[in-house]
């Protein structure tokens, strides 16, 4: 049996966006309607990615997928019910009349007559959209434009020059599929596969399209309205359902996901709801209680900073942060006050902190160099 994970190129402990990863790009390689693409490669690509990413078929495709070539090696038409070992091997105790298709249903989707290398589902895109920080906070409208296979605007995604007949296909005789018998030592399995001929539509075009040669699809540069909704954070993803490449053969089409990047703030960040800022003031007016404008979201706010204000103090302003995603309900703003200590101080003020000091009671040393004495003495 195949190792899904060697056909998607990973290791057992992939994370799920390693698996997808590994998809899309598989996917690319190997679509049939791509020059060079390998019809028979591109439906292994889907049906590991189909088992690896569902949680539960992956765990149970870890659990007993070795089983499957080691439970039949011991098996045989050696009387009674030929598949009994093979079943114990899944930690079955009454094996007699097991149904087999019952586990494979449950892991793959499908028993043994199942329809392998139907239609593909359309590849999943990934486009990259950047945002500014308020546009973030409040939600905005973007116009984006990619390429992806898109159905055929020509044909309609017949494959047929417009005007032309499609004649039904006599190989699978319209129905699009074909069966396979296989002869295993498990028996004959019967599977049904998308017929080569028509590639699985059924009917086959007199003239094959100029536009799409036939494909149905082709590259086509898109255009789509991204709303971007308020709340949402860096690194985040809009999923836009059936806008990523078109289906196999007219299969479901694939999901576009626009990952945002929330351009940084000159003096605004962002922790979850809160945004948080910081304000410097003085000495004197941490000391006497001011009043600052603070930049916020909403625009400028004014803030009232108490007397005897400490450094680092932080002042709440209340629904001015960021809007809870699917919700009108915002955070706050968080804004802490730095006091600056003065760096450069005259000689008058100098002898107006040393009275201050002296009246507190506080011991203060003060070693003034050269250049101030010889300032005090002929005035400032």
């Amino acid at each position: 049996m195949a190792d899904f994970y060697e056909i998607l190129g990973i290791s057992k402990n992939a994370s799920e966006a390693d698996i997808r990863r590994a998809y899309r790009k598989l996917a690319h390689e190997y679509h049939p309607d791509k020059t060079g693409g390998d019809e028979k490669k591109f439906r292994q690509v889907n049906e590991a990615y189909e088992v690896l990413s569902d949680a539960n078929k992956r765990q149970q495709y870890d659990r007993f997928g070795s089983t499957f070539a080691g439970g039949a090696s011991g098996s045989g038409p050696t009387g009674g019910d030929p598949f009994s070992d093979f079943a114990r091997g899944f930690g079955f105790e009454n094996a007699s009349g097991f149904d087999f298709g019952d586990i494979f249903s449950d892991i793959f989707g499908g028993g043994f007559s199942s329809t392998r290398g139907g239609r593909g589902r359309g590849v999943d895109l990934e486009l990259p959209l950047a945002i500014s920080f308020s546009e973030a906070v409040f939600g905005v409208e973007k116009k984006v434009s990619f390429q992806k296979q898109d159905t055929c605007e020509t044909c309609r995604g017949t494959g047929g020059e417009p005007g032309t007949k499609l004649d039904t296909c006599a190989t699978c005789h319209g129905t699009g599929k074909i069966q396979n018998i296989q002869r295993t030592i498990l028996g004959n399995i019967r599977s049904t596969v998308t017929c080569p001929k028509c590639q699985g539509r059924g009917k086959i075009p007199q003239k094959p399209c100029a536009t799409c040669k036939g494909a149905g699809i082709h590259r086509q540069v898109k255009h789509v309205t991204v709303k971007v909704p308020a709340g949402i954070d860096d690194g985040q993803r809009i999923r836009l359902r059936g806008l990523g490449e078109a289906g196999y053969q007219g299969s479901t089409a694939g999901d576009l996901y626009v990952r945002i990047t929330v351009e940084a703030h000159n003096t605004l960040k962002r922790e979850g709801e809160e945004i948080i800022s910081e304000i410097p003031v003085s000495f004197y007016q941490a000391a006497l209680g001011t009043r600052v404008d603070v930049e916020t979201v909403d625009g400028t706010v004014e803030l009232k900073v108490s007397a005897g204000t400490q450094s680092g103090k932080v002042i709440r302003i209340r629904g001015k942060g960021v809007p809870a995603l699917g919700s009108n309900k915002r955070g706050d703003h968080m804004v802490t006050i730095r006091v600056v200590t003065p760096t450069k101080l005259t000689k008058r003020e100098k002898d107006l902190l040393r009275k201050m000091a002296d009246e507190k009671g506080e011991i203060v040393d003060i070693e003034e160099g050269v250049w101030d004495k010889i300032k005090g003495q002929f005035g400032e």
